[in-house]
């Protein structure tokens, strides 16, 4: 037999062949008669090294995945003769479960969590195995109440790799109010998202004491030491990390606003006028603003351009004014010769390789088993790959069986009409237990549905976690280091009152901040659907006042009471007609969170801005946008805008991690308000005194 097959066919072949023995089978025996390690007779001697590296390299893969390979080899005894291996089922197999449909709804809405991060495959697997032993339907997220959570951040998918498997890492980091970065060495302990940002918690060898980074600051790529272990403290949890960071001691700014603006400053917990301030200027206040991170304050305020100048502290001060210097000289680059012409995907970047697809065809034969005639499309929307990549797994799985590899031994996957079947395909027709990455995605996703208000499902909650944890087995350990806080105090009222309001189709008069307008609008809204990408919390509602659907975040609703009954169809067979008739008023039907934020309208522009990658990997989910390599490491996005005036806030937000590019007249807009804002905090005298140009 050929041994020049691939990994993946060779490793099926070996599962196959473990589990389909009740006694075991030797090395021999395996390398002799399992597809994939069997050579030419002439070669026998020569590939005994390769035979025994190959073997031992395959045993360890399946055993990350969790498939033990167990054998009654004796000490003393020729392993190659004497030791018979082989997989017991037990430990193959997902164990039994049971969950009613509240709670398998709800491990459901935790999966689809991830949709569009780097666990999002994960947990569409673990759901699919859960269900599949459940014996209950698979529910989709047809909740009035959703969550996403991105994974955005370059340093994620090594960070995570290095936490599952207790490696040290090192990367470039650079400290809170600084422009310079320093080499760091730690042992990750944790992974937690909050305030839409993701954190890690760990051990810094070099300063010997746990610290907490934000992944956004990391400025290289993390560098994993596959042979550095370590042992992470016992019973550490990333909960308590994520609870201390924001409860330091609040500082205070004193800044500057033109009387009857600055609504979002105003509204903020703590702000006050402060009409003693030596500082003066007519038709314009200083307030008194509390924050607690300065970097994040200093991006908002920066936002504000001409409309807010800070007054002290100095170093925040510096940090607005250095921020919007970043951003001029960004907007100043030369964009001609970008190439527009190759697109990047949209998801996240995660490498598929030979651990990956065996996950996948392993997952795919008991889905074939269990849905015998499902649709081809199906299968590929259910496991997220094209047309080429489904022939290639369709082939694979009909050339791998039980040794002998005869008729009846190997699978056969057909398909008539568009509809596939599999038969001979027994020995897999069970789903394989849960893998870290899966007992982990749904375990945290449930964990964090605890936070939120108004659930009617708590006994139903905490059983499905029990469950699943007991499902997971020693791998739970993984969901206590990795923690997501899905909404903060300040938006439960607002969240539980539009709960309320769904559920009884009830409208909603509603006072909203349209923060790049610095403007107070009052709305008339009927709410359908919560939903959170990252931290940030929005309705979709109609909007009598657009004549349409609209996403609304929560942090600037400023008030909001009852108006009555709802006039509009909540359904979204009733909204999808809508669409159909006005369509640039809408969105598909039904409507899904990781579609986007942003609502296009008919008399949009689309834009074009460049950023670096993971700037752009920010900002791609919240406008939809289309995304182009265009040289030089950056990356371009395509989106559409109702108002432009909000692209120079944005850049100044940014602080020179992007620029507009397209259309001409906007890009020189946006410079000239960004050159404007800058050239406020280098006015001297009576606005702030002199104050110098930093970072360029």
């Amino acid at each position: 037999m050929s041994t020049k097959i691939d990994a993946t066919e060779r490793l099926l072949n070996l599962v196959i062949a473990l589990l389909g023995t009740r006694r075991g089978y030797s090395k021999s025996h395996l390398r002799k008669n399992v597809n994939g390690y069997a050579g030419p007779a002439a070669e026998e001697d020569k590939a005994d090294a390769a035979f025994e590296r190959m073997f031992e390299r395959d045993k360890k893969t399946l055993l990350e995945l969790g498939i033990p390979i167990t054998h009654n080899g004796l000490p003393g005894t020729d392993s190659g003769e004497q030791a018979l291996y082989r997989i017991d089922p037990d430990d193959y197999r997902v164990p039994a479960i049971r969950l009613d449909e509240s709670a398998m709804a709800l491990v459901s809405i935790a999966a689809n969590l991830w949709s569009g991060a780097t666990l999002g495959g994960a947990a569409a697997s673990a759901l699919r195995k859960i269900s599949a032993r459940a014996g209950t339907p698979w529910y989709e997220d047809e909740t009035t109440s959703q969550s996403r959570i991105r994974t955005a951040e370059p340093a994620f998918e090594p960070l995570w790799s290095a936490l599952r498997t207790h490696h040290r890492v090192s990367f470039d980091y650079r400290s809170a109010g600084s422009t310079d970065s320093t080499a760091r060495t730690v042992e990750p302990w944790g992974l937690g998202s909050k305030y839409g940002q993701w954190y890690l918690a760990a051990f810094d060898v070099d300063k010997g004491a746990e610290r907490s980074y934000r992944l956004s600051r990391i400025t290289s790529d993390v560098l994993v030491h596959t042979r550095e272990a370590f042992e992470r403290p016992a019973g550490f949890g990333m909960a308590p990390v994520l609870e201390r960071l924001g409860t330091e001691t609040p500082a205070t700014a004193r800044i500057a606003v033109p009387e009857g603006t600055a609504h979002w400053l105003r509204n903020l917990d703590g702000t006050t006028t402060d009409p003693d301030s030596p500082w003066h200027k007519p038709g314009w206040e200083v307030l008194s603003v509390s924050y607690r991170e300065a970097e994040l304050m200093a991006d908002d305020v920066a936002a504000m351009g001409t409309r807010a100048l800070v007054v002290d502290p100095p170093e925040l001060r510096d940090a607005v004014a250095d921020s919007l210097h970043r951003a001029v000289t960004a907007a100043a680059e030369d964009v001609r010769g970008l190439d527009w012409g190759t697109p990047l995907p949209g998801g996240p970047g995660k490498k598929n390789d030979t651990r990956d697809r065996l996950v996948r065809l392993l997952s795919m034969v008991p889905y074939l088993v269990a849905n015998p005639g499902v649709e081809e499309a199906e299968v590929l929307e259910e496991f997220g790959i094209s047309g080429a990549q489904w022939e290639k797994d369709r082939d694979t799985l009909t050339v791998t069986g039980l040794p002998g590899y005869l008729h009846g031994d190997l699978m056969d996957v057909t398909t008539d009409s568009g509809q596939v079947f599999i038969r001979d395909a027994e020995t897999l027709a069970s789903p394989l237990r849960l893998t870290q990455e899966e007992a982990c995605s749904v375990l945290v996703g449930l964990k964090a549905l605890t936070a939120l208000p108004g659930t009617r499902a708590a006994q139903s909650l905490r059983h499905a976690i029990d469950s699943v944890a007991a499902v997971a087995g020693e791998d739970s350990w993984l969901a206590d280091v990795v923690e997501l806080e899905l909404v903060s105090g300040a938006e439960l009222d607002t969240i539980a009152a539009l709960q309320l309001a769904i559920a009884g189709s009830r409208a909603c008069a509603i006072t909203y901040l349209v923060r790049n307008r610095d403007e107070l609008s009052e709305r008339i809204v009927e709410p359908c659907r919560l939903f959170s990408i990252d931290s940030a919390w929005y309705v979709r509602a109609w909007c009598r006042k657009a004549g349409g659907l609209r996403s609304f975040r929560l942090a600037n609703i400023k008030e909001l009471t009852d108006a009555g009954a709802q006039e509009h169809a909540q359904s979204s067979q009733a909204w999808s007609s809508q669409a159909q008739s006005n369509p640039a008023q809408s969105v598909q039907a039904p409507w899904r969170p990781n579609s986007g934020v942003y609502d296009p309208g008919t008399e949009d522009m689309h834009v074009r801005v460049r950023a670096d990658a993971a700037t752009a990997r920010r900002l791609q989910p919240a406008y939809n946008a289309e995304l182009f390599d265009v040289g030089d490491g950056a990356t371009g996005l395509q989106f559409l805008v109702g108002d432009t005036a909000m692209l120079a806030p944005l850049m100044a937000r940014l602080g020179g991690r992007a620029q507009v590019v397209a259309p001409t007249a906007v890009r020189e807009a946006a410079a000239a308000w960004l050159a404007e804002s800058a050239a406020s905090y280098d006015a001297v005298g009576e606005i702030v005194g002199v104050v110098p140009r930093l970072g360029g």
